[in-house]
């Protein structure tokens, strides 16, 4: 028995079609865009607060289940969030990131350990009358502080994205102790 070829071409397209759907080329192999990363802040209603700083070390994002360092971004660098509200907004980098979709990033940061009190903590909070008091971030320094929202980095392309602070929401006061807790969004600049 003879197998036409056409029926021979379909069942070879079905075949591959599967094999496609079976072994997906990872995203990372369709190439590289950029991701331009800025950073803002809602008002704070606090008025003896003057200042709330922040020291990134590094910048990582999530892909295939790992985290990896964003090499351009070039750290310690400090910022107060304060600074960053109405409208105003600090561009952290423009990174290259493989091609693909994104749901998280994370803020590797220079923090003060819980217990200790130094002169100079990376994360800090400043008041009118010049006090300044350590701010912890739980696993800061370790895992990261992260940020979620979703966004896609075209082939070739940018996407401007904006990590969003509620200093609001994310400054607590547990006893004598100041704590960031992560209440950041990333959303996409449109």
């Amino acid at each position: 028995m003879q197998i036409k070829p056409f029926p021979l071409v379909l069942i070879i397209l079905a075949v591959l079609t599967v094999i496609g759907l079976v072994y997906k080329i990872p995203e990372q192999a369709l190439g590289t865009g950029t991701l331009k990363l800025y950073l803002s802040d809602a008002p704070l209603d606090a008025e003896d607060v003057t200042g709330v700083y922040i020291t990134i070390n590094e910048i990582q994002y999530h892909l295939d289940s790992q985290w990896i360092t964003c090499e351009e971004f070039k750290g310690p660098q400090i910022y107060n969030l304060l600074e960053l509200t109405d409208g105003n907004s600090a561009l952290l980098g423009e990174l290259t990131l493989p091609a693909g979709n994104y749901n998280q990033i994370r803020f590797i940061l220079d923090i003060p350990e819980k217990g200790s009190y130094p002169a100079n903590p990376g994360c800090y909070i400043e008041f009118a009358d010049n006090f300044t008091a350590p701010l912890f971030v739980p696993s800061g320094g370790d895992t990261g502080y992260k940020a979620i929202g979703y966004f896609e980095v075209p082939v070739n392309g940018t996407v401007e994205v904006t990590a969003d602070f509620d200093v609001r929401k994310a400054v607590v006061v547990a006893g004598s102790s100041y704590i960031l807790k992560p209440t950041i969004k990333l959303i996409v600049n449109y």
